[in-house]
């Protein structure tokens, strides 16, 4: 299998735990990695409703960890603005197939991987279902794409 860099050079999908794990501290390696890289980075437009869903828990995570609720939503704006947004139309001819691999872990995580087969690229997560699953897909760990 090719390298890290070979396989992220034409762009990765974010995952939502990607951006929640940027989020949290007040000084991220990731973060500052997201907001730096010439990495195409893409989403699935459910992103933004799974965060949005989620962004209570997010704020008081945050709050107990120092980061005031002007800070988040400054890092959440940088950070969303660095993403290309993918409607369904795009990758809804690859939802039955990603569908037929997620619900044997996550079903959720079924607009991440119908994105990564149509648009061919790795999903960067630290989710261990879409990690552990990988074949008809890539997926690598946050970490790899760090070093």
């Amino acid at each position: 299998m090719a390298g890290v860099q070979e396989r992220v050079e034409a762009g990765v999908i974010i995952d939502t735990n990607v951006i929640i794990s940027a989020l949290l501290p007040k000084s991220s390696k990731l973060r500052e990695f997201l907001l730096t890289t010439e990495i195409p980075l893409h989403a699935p437009d459910y992103l933004l409703t799974e965060l949005k869903k989620y962004w209570t828990v997010v704020e008081k995570k945050a709050k107990k960890r120092g980061v005031s609720e002007a800070e988040l939503a400054h890092f959440r704006e940088e950070l969303l603005s660095r993403i290309i947004f993918h409607p369904l139309s795009e990758y809804r001819p690859f939802l039955k197939r990603a569908y037929d691999i997620c619900r044997k872990f996550d079903e959720k995580d079924t607009p991440f991987v119908a994105l990564a087969l149509a648009l061919s690229l790795p999903i960067v997560t630290n989710d261990n279902g879409i990690l552990e699953n990988k074949g008809q897909y890539d997926a690598l760990p946050i970490e790899e794409l760090l070093r």
